[in-house]
């Protein structure tokens, strides 16, 4: 059974007290009657993503936000049931722990992310995001990935381009296996409508964009600008689909590659580049 905790409530508590105020009170009403109440949760959250830059945005739709999470939670809940077991089996984890799980209302400021909560791995889960069933069927696969990721690893993922690609192709990998014959494109989006040329757009610059992932390598900015808030010819999160290509070179199993240690996936990852072809 999932090891999960569920703070909507407290969401929901808010949003009905919070509902007929102005925007400018909510905010502060989300802190004090959400954040506060659960002070350890969103002190582990924020060390991850700090950005609250969307929370006006939040607050301002706080009705259809109230609605849209009390909707979503159960099925969160049941698709961590559901899949987390196919994703130790995926990748080779017959025997071990499980990571935690918050399904929480973040500031807009991602769909979902890993951290500690308590000194553990966790996962937090924010519903604002959520879509469809089947998008968050592959986006819970994807983030579940990189929880047994980070607790093989024994540390935090770093944040350096070369071992993202390796992280993120990798859980890209995972998710088309636990989750497989749903379209390409929502093993990188997940379900979000907004995208309709991406992936077609992304394959016909591969070539091109793996040399360009190359030569950018090392520079500081480009975790950010190929797989965070940044651009690539005004498209989002071009790394990703990268990611998945260099992964899919390199020709190994799931568990061969959770075996790898961060050197080892920044070397292979180098490989990759070096390769030619498809």
């Amino acid at each position: 059974m999932a090891r999960l905790l569920d703070i909507t409530p407290t969401f929901d508590a808010f949003a009905g007290h919070a509902f007929l105020e102005n925007p400018m009170v909510r905010e502060q009403q989300w802190r004090d009657r959400y954040e506060q109440v659960h002070p350890d949760v969103f002190e582990a959250f924020y060390a991850r993503q700090p950005s609250r830059e969307g929370l006006s945005a939040l607050v301002r739709d706080l009705s259809d936000v109230r609605q849209l999470v009390t909707s979503a939670a159960p099925v969160v809940k049941g698709l961590i049931e559901e899949v987390e077991p196919a994703v130790a089996g995926a990748l080779g984890l017959r025997s071990t722990g499980l990571p935690r799980h918050v399904l929480m209302v973040g500031p807009m400021s991602t769909n979902a992310l890993v951290g500690r909560l308590e000194g553990e791995v966790t996962l937090f889960h924010c519903l604002e995001w959520f879509t469809t069933t089947d998008g968050e069927r592959v986006l819970v696969a994807h983030e579940d990935t990189h929880a047994f990721h980070e607790m093989a690893l024994g540390q935090p993922a770093p944040e350096d381009a070369t071992w993202t690609a390796f992280y993120e192709g990798l859980a890209i990998r995972a998710s088309r296996e636990v989750v497989p014959g749903r379209p390409e494109a929502e093993y990188f989006w997940y379900g979000h409508p907004g995208f309709p040329d991406w992936l077609e757009w992304c394959r016909e610059q591969r070539g091109s964009l793996i040399q360009r992932f190359q030569e950018a390598l090392d520079e500081p900015e480009t975790t950010e600008t190929w797989f965070g808030g940044g651009l690539v010819e005004r498209r989002w999160r071009v790394g990703f689909f990268v990611a998945d290509q260099l992964i899919g070179r390199l020709g190994l199993s799931l568990p061969e590659l959770l075996a790898m240690s961060i050197a080892e996936g920044r070397t292979a990852i180098r490989d990759a580049l070096g390769q030619s072809g498809p």
